[in-house]
């Protein structure tokens, strides 16, 4: 056989290679954060037919003669150029302008970092090594996320590695303190609703009574002016407003003597929770709030009876039940107030079992967490990433890092927009102690990439030199299958030989 059918096999699988990897180039045209890769080829062996002699004093020296039995491929590099940067105007979006990756992980140890798991609350700090905790890999692409505890994911739902904000977790006697706070609060919420009820009750009832004195009072008077002796309608009209002013009375009594029972229940648990604040507070203060719950809500002693018909209505009557009704009006008032000192009061208590950020970073490795009530953040050049907590103060929740590499080509792709480190693409681990945060490179120091907020790099494929790379290796495959077909006729007029 020919060595030239098994030298077009060797170009024809490279050439094929060359293609597959042209197809994953343009197939990634639009991810973000990838990185094209190219094929070089090497020649395979050379078999010697005769090697080179040196000259002697009467002839010059030959040159060997070797012939070349194919190629193979010699590598195939990760091309880290920069791709272009769009701008996406999410806040989350982050583009890498320069040299260097995200760091991204999976948890592998949880007993080395503080996470929050559950009701448990943790300052998001890892202990020791970073690589001791999590497994990790690095990125180009950053289209970032918030999971459901606010901690900064990549979009395959790794977390972002870098320098954790200084994050206070509520210490137990804390957390038992607020515990015990919103159970005087709940235990409050009762007798409030009651009073509330019994009040509005009161007040209707109060209002019924007055207008049921003024009908009986503009039926004695029509009576009175237009009308004498008994038996007339205007007289019957006035005998019945008394009637059911007498029927108003006994209602607005039962409903005083309910009110009266249930203000002194009320009093008794303001009082109650009254002191429960003050010790709250007194034993570790937490802010400007009502320290003690003011009322005037007192009980009626007030009585009312009906005149008997044909009698005016006493002017004194008419001024009490007046009185009353300011009285229960004000009463009102201070119910409402009351109502909202309990919700300042429990906002206060409940603020003590959530953990509080500080405008600091922790100078130790973490994840970057953002709480779910911030009302705004943002990703600075250098990565910090800060935001304005529900008081409307700026808080530090973290800072991006990045990671940079002797040798980025020796990188290893292993999909999802991911890379990991190889023995060929230097250590971040500098001295053999494990990942450390120092050695993670603040954005945009010491030649690392600085971060693009609200923008993505996109993939650096160029298309236009793709499909010209893809024409030489459809040429250069053609090329080989001719010399296959030129190798295969060569044979066939050997074969003809013999006729």
């Amino acid at each position: 056989m020919l060595r030239s059918l098994y030298s077009g096999i060797s170009g024809m699988k490279n050439f094929q290679t060359k293609l597959d990897v042209i197809g994953n180039n343009i197939a990634n045209v639009n991810t973000y954060g990838f990185k094209k890769s190219r094929v070089t080829f090497a020649d395979l062996v050379n078999q010697q037919i005769s090697g080179a002699s040196a000259a002697t004093q009467t002839s010059a020296g030959t040159n060997p003669q070797q012939i070349g039995l194919g190629s193979k491929i010699s590598s195939i590099d990760t091309i880290h150029t920069s791709g272009s940067t769009q701008t996406t105007s999410r806040t989350l979006d982050v583009a890498l302008a320069g040299d260097g990756f995200l760091p991204v992980a999976t948890l592998t140890d949880l007993s080395k970092i503080n996470i929050d798991q559950g009701n448990q609350i943790g300052n998001n700090l890892i202990i020791g090594a970073i690589d001791g905790a999590v497994d990790m890999n690095y990125t180009r692409a950053g289209n970032l996320y918030l999971d459901d505890r606010g901690y900064l994911v990549s979009a395959e739902g790794m977390y972002v590695i870098g320098e954790a904000g200084e994050k206070t977790v509520p210490s137990t006697p804390a957390i038992q303190k607020s515990q015990d706070a919103l159970n005087a609060i709940n235990n409050f919420s009762t007798p409030y609703s009651n009073m509330t009820t019994s009040l509005e009750d009161l007040s209707k009832q109060a209002n019924d009574l007055l207008n049921a004195y003024q009908e009986y009072s503009d039926a004695y008077s029509n009576y009175t002016k237009n009308e004498t002796g008994t038996g007339g309608p205007l007289y019957n009209a006035m005998v019945s407003a008394n009637g059911a002013l007498n029927t108003i009375i006994a209602q607005y009594t039962n409903a005083q003597t309910n009110f009266n029972t249930v203000a002194t229940a009320f009093n008794t648990n303001v009082g109650n929770l009254n002191g429960g604040v003050t010790t709250f507070n007194g034993a570790q203060p937490v802010g400007t709030i009502v320290k003690e719950f003011n009322t005037t809500i007192a009980q009626l002693t007030g009585t009312y009876t009906a005149p008997g018909a044909n009698n005016p209505v006493p002017d004194a009557t008419l001024t009490n039940l007046n009185d009353t009704i300011a009285d229960l009006n004000n009463y009102m008032i201070d119910l409402e107030k009351i109502g909202q000192s309990v919700v300042n009061f429990e906002e206060v208590a409940s603020s003590l079992q959530d953990p509080t950020f500080t405008n600091k970073l922790s100078g130790e490795a973490g994840l970057i967490q953002i709480p779910l009530n911030a009302q705004s953040f943002s990703i600075g050049p250098d990565g910090t990433v800060t935001f304005v907590n529900e008081n409307g103060e700026l808080n530090l929740a973290g800072q991006i890092r990045v990671a940079m590499f002797t040798n980025s080509g020796g990188l290893e792709k292993i999909g999802g927009n991911l890379f990991k480190q190889t023995a060929n693409s230097g250590s971040i681990d500098k001295d053999n102690n494990g990942i450390q945060l120092e050695e993670l490179t603040v954005a945009g120091k010491d030649g690392a990439a600085s971060i693009i907020a609200g923008a993505l790099e996109m993939s650096n494929v160029d298309l236009s030199e793709e499909f010209t790379e893809m024409i030489v290796a459809q040429r250069g495959f053609q090329s080989n299958t001719k010399i296959i077909t030129t190798s295969d006729e060569i044979l066939q007029e050997l074969m003809g030989l013999k006729r």
